[in-house]
Parts: structure tokens; sequence; C-alpha cells
């Protein structure tokens, strides 16, 4: 059994019957329109399409996965231990002081959302999540809700599913790293889930929360600019802070780097333990594509690790206006390319040059022609079948493009997070819809 059959027989299902299963999904909107699965003040979208993957594909991306971490570990050790490298990274001095501070525990991306684009003739990674990482409790919802519905109920009675855990999975993660820094967890300690106020998704940080409470440790959601530092131990409104699970970003905490002095203070000096530390950085910023595909740069890589690269990553290339051949070869075949920001996130500032007039890409390329951007190969999303029902309860299958989001725990695959849309960039600043995963157990025929 193939997750290809397993669709034509969900879609099979749908086709028999339509109503029921629109009624379904009513009834999980209502559902999702009233919980915790909002991002930037809205319910979040989905459809009412699981993805069906089998034991032997997510082996493969397990195994995908782990190859590319033991690459980019092996990045992240050339950083710490070699000035020249250092040199390739665009970072700011503070940046890279602060990058090559021991966070006291091994573990340099202990929460890490692999992108990639997954079809059946293609695997490719478009970006890598390390700083802030997001979607958790989006996918847990939706999750949920589909464990319920009617679809994976009437699909049960032939076959066998599991899901993926990724709140009580991380607090074991994140206790790991606190151990390992010195930490005792046995003792109630203080924990501080730490972005900057309006900016991070606050019904996620209350989901962890709870859960973080009922693992013994005491919790705050706080801003960075509120914690001090005192006779060496950070406090949040007099609480000391054990434990940070960092979630503001990196860009964003050096933005405002003269008043957080007081966190930056006790980071420096080993007085907290912060997950993740700004070591994930190295990687979370997408000049690591380009770098990766420089020979010369990494030629501590062998043989197998180029041929990975090579397969398996977009061709990238940072972006210089100045240099006059690139430019015009990105000018004059615009469908070819992709252009990001280095270092923003949520799909903001991404454009392909498929979905532009040749005048409006020259528009775009002039606008970042002082920015830091990397322009990359386009690899056009892989595209699948899937449900659509609107909102007047008409029903048709449809063609979408999937991200796939592949989540890491201190280097351990963790769960599948799966995105939807129509257009060429699959993000919130676009369309995105959420996508429930569901595994079929091996032992089914």
């Amino acid at each position: 059994m193939t997750s290809d059959q397993l669709f034509s027989h969900y879609k099979n299902l749908i086709q028999q019957e339509p109503q029921k299963y629109i009624e379904d999904y009513k009834e999980i909107k209502k559902t999702v329109d009233n919980s915790s699965a909002i991002y930037d003040g809205e319910p979040v979208q989905f459809l009412y399409q699981p993805v069906f993957y089998t034991e032997k594909e997510v082996s493969f991306l397990k195994k995908v996965t782990a190859r590319l971490s033991a690459i980019l570990k092996q990045v992240i050790e050339h950083y710490l231990n070699d000035a020249e490298f250092r040199s390739y990274f665009p970072f700011p001095r503070l940046m890279e002081e602060l990058i090559l501070v021991d966070p006291g525990y091994e573990q340099s991306f202990p929460m890490a959302r692999f992108d990639i684009f997954y079809g059946p003739e293609t695997l490719k990674f478009c970006e890598l999540n390390t700083d802030g990482t997001s979607g958790m409790n989006e996918a847990r919802v939706i999750q949920n809700c589909f464990q319920k519905s009617q679809i994976i109920n009437d699909l049960s009675d032939e076959y066998s599913f599991r899901t993926y855990e990724l709140f009580y999975s991380w607090i074991e993660a994140l206790t790991e790293n606190y151990r390992a820094y010195g930490g005792c967890p046995e003792d109630n300690p203080g924990l501080a889930i730490v972005d900057f106020a309006g900016e991070g998704v606050e019904s996620e940080f209350e989901e962890f929360q709870k859960r973080f409470q009922k693992q013994g440790y005491r919790v705050w959601i706080c801003d960075p600019r509120e914690l001090e530092y005192r006779k060496k131990a950070l406090y949040y409104k007099n609480q000391q802070v054990d434990v940070i699970y960092r979630r503001a970003t990196t860009s964003r905490l050096l933005e405002e780097a003269g008043d957080i002095e007081d966190l930056l203070k006790a980071y420096r000096q080993g007085d907290v333990c912060m997950v993740g530390g700004f070591v994930s950085q190295i990687i979370h910023n997408k000049v690591i594509f380009s770098i990766l595909h420089d020979e010369n740069k990494v030629d501590f890589l062998d043989s197998e690790d180029r041929e990975f690269i090579a397969d398996h990553i977009p061709y990238t290339a940072l972006f210089d206006y100045g240099d006059r051949a690139q430019r015009r070869e990105v000018l004059n075949n615009k469908d070819h390319y992709i252009i990001k920001p280095c270092d923003w996130f949520a799909c903001h500032g991404v454009h392909v040059g498929a979905d532009y007039t040749a005048d409006e890409w020259a528009d775009i390329i002039e606008g970042i022609k002082d920015e830091d951007y990397i322009v990359q190969e386009f690899c056009p999303p892989p595209r699948r079948e899937m449900l659509t029902i609107n909102p007047e309860g008409d029903w048709f299958f449809e063609e979408y493009n999937i991200l796939t989001g592949i989540y890491l725990y201190n280097n351990t695959f963790q769960g599948i997070y799966n995105r939807a849309g129509r257009e060429n960039i699959i993000g919130s600043v676009v369309e995105s819809f959420t996508l429930p995963a569901f595994i079929k157990d091996q032992k089914e025929g």
C-alpha cells in the first residue's frame, strides 16, 4: 500500500458521500476557529485533506534530514574554530561574538524545522528554521481534530495510523539540554518563554506554558526587555530565571541589543541556560545554502557530502548587485530564479521570478540592491490533488503546491508539518493551509 493508494481511497470515500464529509469539515472548522490555533490574530486555515505517509517514506525523510544535520554539524564546527571560515558569513560583530559563546550544552540547534519540497521524484531543502521555530501548536490542533474526524474514522476501518507529538517531546529535549548545562529539573526551576511582546505566537506559548508547568517548571511568558541580571542570576519580576526557551529571533534581539543588555550579559557569563543558543544562527541564515554550494569554502566536506548538496539543495548564491554578470543572468532568466532575504521569516521579501513581468522583476531587483539577499534556483513545489470546500459548501478536487516541514528536536526526527497553497510561495503573506500528517502502520497490507 502506497500513500497514493491511500489518497485514492480517501478520494473515493469523499466522492461517495460528499455531504457527510462537508458537514464533518464544518464541525472541524468551528473547533479550529475557537481553538488556540491562531496566527496573526486569525484562526489557522486548513483543508479537509490529510497527507498520508508510509513508514518507508518516513524512514527516507529521517535518513536525508540526518544526513544534512551531519553536514551542518561540520559547518558549525568549522565556524567556531576557523576565523577565515567565519568571514564568509555576513554577520555583524555582535552577532558573531554571541554565536561564539558556549551555551553550556552540546546541541547547536536544539529545535529545527527543515522545510522541504518532497514529491515522488524530488526532495529539495528550501529553508532551515532553527531560530524561533514555530508552527507546533497549529499542527497539534489540526492533527487532533482530524484524529476525531469522520474521514479518518472511516479509513481506520481498514488501516491503522499513527501521528506525532510535538509538545512533551520538546519539553523532554529542552530538559536534556538544561541537565547537560548543569541544571536540576527536579528542583522546580524557573523557565521563561521569551519573545518580544506582540511579535510571537502567544497562543502557542500558552500551550507550552501549561505543559511545562505539568512537568514541574515555574513558567513565565515574557519580553526579553523585562529581564534583569543581578548577583550572577537573571530575574523576571524578582523570580529567578534558570532556563530560557528562546523564541525571539537573533536578528530582533540584535536590533534591541541596547535594551536587553541584562539578558545578553547573563548569557555571556553562563549564568542562564538559554535553549537555543545563538550558535543556531550559523545555519538559520539563508547564506548557508550559498556557502554549501561553494566547494572552495567547504573543502572539508567529502565527495559524498558535496553530491548530497548538489542533489538536495537548490543552487544558491549571495546576490551582488554590483556583479553585472550575475545581475544580467538573474534579469534575463527570471523564471529560473527566486530571491530571498538572508534573515527574514514567514516568506516576507521572497519573490519568484516567474510570478512577475520582466519590468516588475527588474524593479524588484533594483529595490534590493542594498539589501542582504540570496538568489536561488527556483524549484517548482510538488503538486498534489487536494479537496477544496468553499464557504458556500461546494466541493471539488484541484491541484495545490505542498511544502513539508520536518521537525528535529536535538537532531532527532520528531514530526511533520504540512502546508499547501495554490501560489508558488506557500506562506501567510500569500496563501497557506495547514494539513495533518498520518503515517500508515507498516504492519498493514
